[in-house]
């Protein structure tokens, strides 16, 4: 599974479920704290950043972020939040 979080709320929310799914999470840079981090990838998850800044709050720009990954991960089920 592949998530694409983009608040604190939605990624508390999610947290447990990420680590408990090894799952993979796409988040704009410097989102995350060192440490989140630290503790995303000791739990299994994989933390990748966006290439460019993705705007929570413009649909386009969540929908271009979301056709790379869907591109590189065609069959993988992808959960994204949404504002």
């Amino acid at each position: 599974m592949i998530y694409l979080i983009f608040t604190q709320e939605g990624f508390k929310e999610a947290q447990a479920t990420l680590l408990e799914e090894k799952a993979t999470l796409w988040v704009n840079h410097n989102f995350l704290s060192d440490e989140q981090v630290t503790t995303l990838n000791q739990g299994g998850v994989n933390v990748h950043h966006f290439p460019e800044k993705v705007d929570a709050s413009n649909e386009k720009s969540i929908l271009a972020a979301l056709k790379d990954i869907e591109q590189d991960a065609p069959k993988t089920e992808i959960f994204v939040e949404y504002l």
